[in-house]
């Protein structure tokens, strides 16, 4: 009993920090109840190229990826957007969230924003280097 208990905190802890994230990081406006459900996709299950995807809620897609793992640059990150927006539209999801991680130059920052910006306002990028 003492396990299952355990694992249930542990779960607790694990959802409270995606909606602390989501809703500090990100800026999510998202009411309490959405993160009653969060689902996490990693490996072949994630959109993409990608190793990280989150639902949250069936309205929120989130996908992280690695800067340095997208080699070349100027092919991979319109397949990467592109990618995230089909599945946030076959989903029925209402926003899509591309993570960045590692360090971006000015240049690779405008051809992203570039390229979001050929979608709908709910598709944004946020940047962690």
């Amino acid at each position: 009993m003492k396990k299952l208990q355990t694992f249930r905190d542990e779960i607790g802890e694990f959802l409270g920090k995606v909606r602390n994230f989501a809703q500090d990081d990100l800026g999510c406006g998202c009411p309490e109840h959405v993160f009653e459900q969060v689902r996490l996709l990693r490996g072949e299950a994630s959109p993409g190229i990608t190793d990280l995807a989150i639902i949250i809620g069936e309205r929120l897609l989130i996908i992280a990826v690695d800067l340095h793992e997208i080699d070349p640059f100027d092919y991979e990150m319109p397949r990467i957007i592109l990618s995230g927006v089909t599945y946030r539209d076959s989903l029925g999801l209402n926003r899509f969230r591309l993570l960045i991680s590692g360090e971006t130059t000015e240049e690779q920052r405008a051809r992203i924003e570039r390229e979001i910006s050929k979608y709908d306002e709910n598709v944004h990028v946020h940047y962690f280097d």
